[in-house]
């Protein structure tokens, strides 16, 4: 009784934080969403379910939906799979490897408007990507500017981004697996890829799958980069889903639609991580 006393003692704070800062926020937009409020109107006339209408047949909301999308595609894979074989690397028993693990950590201490612009720097047309390019004979890409590139050129600052902070949840999770499992495998001839098919992924699967839902729901949140990197550019092709609510809350001032798409990208992202665990708890 005692210790459960001081249990609810000390997460009361943080319940109050989550509470006052993420629930009642996210139960005022829910019910914004059926409404056409603007802020400068100042009234809020109840529309029902004409916002979620209005989202399913915006040819906007769809394109963004679309780009979200191929986003995460892009950086999700990337950043459930590199990291593990980084937390392998860094695993290992050598003179400086606390270093290492610094300097592959360091990018995600790095703030993601300063990382926008250093990397608005190396993409730009006479930039660093350009004159390696051009030194083995291969035309200037458009990186930025390019509906074709873009979206490659956001998820290769994400994957840079965030390959050093899933290395840890890894780093974490391989020291916690016997060493025993490895010893005994290395003696029954197993190689590199065997040991870690057979002992290290099965060992990481819990791990895997908070990877894959942490990065799903950054990946479906992201929209930082594109408004610091392209504002949404070439011609919407960076417009995620979260751009789109910012544009329609913050530029013009539409609460009520904004909320909708909010919910909507909440459905979305939930299915999602449901998918993620039933995969995971049954691969076959």
């Amino acid at each position: 009784m005692y210790k459960a006393r001081h249990a609810w003692m000390f997460l009361l704070p943080t319940g109050i934080l989550l509470t006052t800062f993420t629930l009642l926020p996210a139960l005022a937009a829910l019910g914004l969403s059926f409404t056409d409020y603007n802020v400068f109107m100042g009234t809020v006339d109840w529309v029902g379910l004409e916002n979620f209408i209005r989202a399913f047949k915006d040819e906007e909301f769809w394109n963004a939906l679309k780009n979200t999308a191929y986003y995460w595609i892009l950086v999700t894979p990337a950043l459930v799979v590199l990291p593990v074989f980084l937390a392998i690397l860094v695993n290992q028993q050598l003179i400086g490897i606390k270093l290492f693990r610094l300097t592959y950590y360091f990018p995600a201490l790095v703030s993601v408007v300063i990382t926008a612009i250093l990397w608005n720097w190396l993409f730009a047309s006479d930039g660093i990507f350009n004159y390696l390019l051009s030194l083995i004979g291969i035309n200037p890409i458009d990186w930025l500017t390019s509906r074709k590139f873009v979206m490659i050129s956001l998820a290769i600052v994400t994957i840079w981004q965030g390959l050093g902070y899933y290395m840890l949840f890894y780093l974490a999770g391989l020291q916690s697996v016997p060493t025993d499992l490895y010893e005994a495998a290395e003696l029954d001839g197993a190689g590199f890829w065997k040991k870690h098919i057979h002992i290290t992924f099965p060992m990481l699967k819990p791990i895997i799958f908070f990877t894959a839902v942490i990065s799903t729901m950054s990946a479906f949140k992201e929209f930082t980069l594109m408004l610091t990197m392209t504002d949404g550019g070439p011609i919407g092709a960076s417009k995620t889903v979260v751009f789109i609510v910012f544009e329609k809350a913050f530029r013009q001032l539409e609460m009520g639609y904004a909320s909708a798409i909010s919910f909507i990208l909440f459905i979305i992202i939930l299915i999602l991580t449901l998918l993620n665990k039933r995969t995971l708890d049954n691969p076959s």
